[in-house]
């Protein structure tokens, strides 16, 4: 199997017709506002969710802080690791822009993987893709100073959004959430890549403006 394949619609590619008309006439779509929770930390999720339009975060509550553990963009499972055990998660999911769910049945895809040995195959290799990219994307800001956590950050956005100009999604509080620093901090390394004009900065908006240098930061800060 080619990982660099091993997305939803290669899941989904595995399935005959019969299957996928089970599958997707079991779809409720759901559209959430920038900032609404879609799934509260402490319940159980009743359906897999795919997101089909927007970005969203999974963040994680303890001892009074708040900790965003992962960042989604359009075109794929939310939580999938997750989906499948019957408790309460233990994140939230909150849309950051304007966004669409897909609420699938679980227990259908349940009866799928029970049924269809190359989907079930492929789900687990995305679901195990999806972890691996997860503890490698908290590991790498956690061995980051703020400098390094915001320019990581920041080319991680300018993917989601697919443009080199965005809107911040975040307060700089939400911010500081991501990268696990002070607000403070980050206040001081977004002015100094503005400064150094690696970026261009005005309120919310973002233009990134040397790439190159930018990413050298996110690599050795």
């Amino acid at each position: 199997m080619n990982p660099c394949k091993c997305d939803a619609q290669y899941c989904f590619d595995a399935l005959s017709d019969r299957e996928r008309d089970v599958l997707f006439s079991s779809i409720t779509t759901v559209k959430y506002k920038k900032g609404e929770t879609i799934v509260k930390q402490g319940f159980a999720m009743s359906s897999i969710l795919f997101l089909e339009k927007g970005i969203v975060k999974l963040d994680v509550a303890a001892d009074n802080q708040n900790t965003t553990i992962s960042i989604v963009s359009a075109k794929a499972f939310v939580g999938l690791m997750c989906s499948f055990v019957d408790r309460q998660v233990d994140f939230s999911v909150v849309a950051l822009v304007d966004s669409e769910v897909s609420l699938i049945d679980k227990n259908i895809v349940d009866g799928l993987i029970r049924t269809n040995g190359e989907f079930a195959s492929r789900m687990v290799h995305l679901m195990s893709l999806m972890t691996k990219d997860m503890v490698g994307e908290l590991s790498r800001k956690n061995t980051k100073n703020s400098l390094g956590a915001i320019a990581l950050t920041l080319l991680e956005l300018m993917k989601h959004f697919g443009s080199t100009r965005y809107t911040l999604p975040f307060t700089r509080t939400e911010l500081a959430e991501v990268v696990g620093f002070s607000k403070e901090s980050v206040n001081l390394s977004l002015a100094s890549l503005s400064k150094d004009e690696l970026i261009a900065l005005s309120g919310k908006h973002v233009e990134i403006v040397d790439e190159a240098r930018l990413r050298t930061i996110a690599q050795r800060g």
